[in-house]
């Protein structure tokens, strides 16, 4: 029997970057929110010992189909757990189709690496305690613990302290990824190299902007702190943001460290509307909506 489990796409509609720590490592409090866009992974139980990875795209596209991928990597790491704690060999087959767009901020790899965890769960019949759950994510990027619990959350530290928030109100979305790749960790080069920097430190405003659904007040906190330095680099990205705000948005952000952007629209035929204008100078241009913790994973 085949598991079919959808990987969503994330938008931070806050972004607060504390200074470097001594670990080396930045604090961080952001709202993390789920969207639509995902990616689509199939499980199946294989004959073969390991982990067999397929996926629509290719390594020319920057899909890894070794260990240096996250899938294949949780998947082992869950192989892991269970033979440590079950004492039986796995073998399964994992096909991976890709939508969300790589070095856009969406964190899509990290969201195809919790689906894979999940997948995995239910293609072996075991169910990792949550504790656990939580360590082995932790050991695959900052953002994997975020995307087992998905929805709408604060997420704070390095990214595993999450604590789990009421669904904002439904916000339809632009997403806009350019031709324009950002790295992580030059994004946070230019943040330390801002003498005397301050965060927007919009994240608490932004909870209880949304366990009071006041929507007009999430429209308005929204903030991310790599927008001012990044976009003092990339003139390129200034245009992208302000051609999302000219096609009809009511605002328009960056996603994580980039460099995709997204507008709020008034509602989906508006947001429709957006997109079909932007598709007329950009390619890589999608229509979605943020996501309520009970609508995802299992399609």
């Amino acid at each position: 029997m085949n598991i079919v489990i959808n990987a969503y796409a994330k938008i931070n509609l806050t972004l607060d970057i504390f200074q470097k720590r001594a670990d080396g490592f930045h604090s961080l409090a952001s709202i993390m929110q789920a969207i639509s866009l995902h990616d689509t992974l199939t499980f199946k139980l294989s004959d073969r010992d390991g982990v067999q990875f397929t996926c629509n795209l290719s390594e020319n596209d920057g899909i890894p189909s070794n260990s240096d991928n996250l899938v294949v990597r949780a998947a082992m790491l869950v192989s892991e757990w269970i033979s440590s704690k079950h004492n039986f060999s796995t073998g399964i087959e994992i096909h991976l189709h890709k939508e969300i767009p790589s070095q856009a901020g969406l964190g899509g790899g990290s969201s195809d690496a919790a689906a894979s965890i999940r997948g995995c769960e239910k293609v072996f019949g075991i169910k990792i305690p949550e504790k656990e759950l939580i360590t082995l994510a932790s050991q695959l990027g900052s953002d994997v613990p975020f995307f087992l619990m998905g929805g709408t959350a604060k997420v704070e530290g390095r990214g595993e302290k999450i604590t789990s928030l009421s669904s904002t109100p439904e916000l339809w979305l632009v997403v806009v990824k350019p031709d324009i790749h950002v790295s992580t960790g030059w994004a946070y080069g230019l943040l330390d190299e801002q003498k005397d920097r301050t965060s927007h430190r919009l994240t608490e405003k932004m909870a209880k902007a949304i366990s009071s659904q006041d929507y007009e007040l999430i429209l308005l906190l929204q903030s991310n702190d790599f927008e001012f330095p990044i976009l003092s680099h990339i003139p390129q990205l200034v245009e992208l943001q302000d051609d999302i705000r000219i096609a009809g948005a009511m605002n328009s952000h960056l996603c994580g460290s980039g460099s995709a952007f997204y507008g709020i629209a008034q509602d989906k035929s508006s947001a429709e509307l957006i997109a079909g204008r932007l598709r007329k100078k950009y390619k890589d241009v999608y229509v979605a909506h943020t996501l309520a913790r009970n609508e995802e994973y299992i399609s």
